[in-house]
């Protein structure tokens, strides 16, 4: 992963750009039918017939929202996903196993073996635990401060049991808590595969015994599968702030442990 945008090729970021402009859209979606589900109580003193629209944006709205949540978690991000897997044994086994290519995306000195696909693993969850770790702050932030919130508000012993709802339906729905978790959870399963192969790269395994071999397939499904049971995609933007800094970790770690 190279901090320089002109130099570094990446071809396969192509299949990621559909499914980040669908959530956000998504996410607009999710606050306007939070905006909807809580006006429906108050829009009966307009009559029935305002009501009953209402009820219809408001369905419409969720319909919308599961159908593009859907099509992204199931298509979309495996799709992209599957082009990414591609690249990364290609990379580390110099075989092409598709048309996009990549340069200095990842950044090691091992010809093409499975000691390539291992420090090529290892980069990866390096910056993905750290970009995960930096999404994290706001994720708390905003999760911590609804949970208050939700937690103020039952406190008071509210009247009105339609807010009450609203804000337990806002607080526990997939895109606030829920959410929040899969991101700790990612988070901890990169460090995991992080450690596992710093641990087999401080060890000096040989690259052609078993164990070598074993341990690198272990921490690739590892990642991948980290990857698709979380189903969220990193923040571009974090990427490109935390690069620099990443790339000069990754430097010194590989030249501590002599991977070079």
């Amino acid at each position: 992963m190279n901090n320089d945008k002109q130099d570094r090729v990446d071809e396969v970021s192509q299949y990621y750009k559909p499914a980040e402009k669908l959530a956000v859209i998504e996410a607009w979606l999710f606050w306007l039918t939070a905006a909807v589900s809580l006006s429906i109580p108050y829009s009966a003193v307009f009559g029935v017939y305002i009501q009953n629209i209402f009820y219809a944006v408001f369905l419409s709205f969720v319909v919308a929202h599961f159908s593009i949540s859907q099509f992204s978690r199931f298509h979309l991000v495996p799709k992209a996903e599957h082009k990414r897997r591609q690249q990364m044994l290609s990379d580390a086994f110099g075989t092409p196993l598709s048309h996009d290519t990549t340069s200095l995306y990842y950044n090691n000195n091992y010809s093409p073996s499975v000691m390539r696909l291992g420090a090529n693993i290892m980069e990866n969850s390096l910056f993905s635990k750290e970009i995960v770790a930096k999404m994290l702050v706001k994720s708390r932030i905003i999760t911590g401060s609804y949970i208050i919130t939700w937690v103020f508000i039952f406190a008071l012993r509210h009247d009105n049991i339609n807010v009450l709802v609203w804000v337990t339906q806002l607080v526990f729905s997939g895109a606030i808590v829920v959410q929040w978790l899969h991101l700790e959870i990612l988070r901890i399963r990169h460090e995991n595969t992080y450690d596992m192969l710093h641990f087999h790269f401080l060890h000096g395994i040989g690259g052609d015994s078993q164990k070598a071999i074993a341990t690198v397939l272990d921490s690739f499904v590892s990642y991948e599968s980290a990857k698709a049971a979380s189903g969220t995609l990193l923040s571009s933007k974090i990427f490109y702030e935390l690069n620099p800094s990443l790339m000069e970790k990754w430097v010194q770690i590989r030249r501590e442990l002599n991977m070079d």
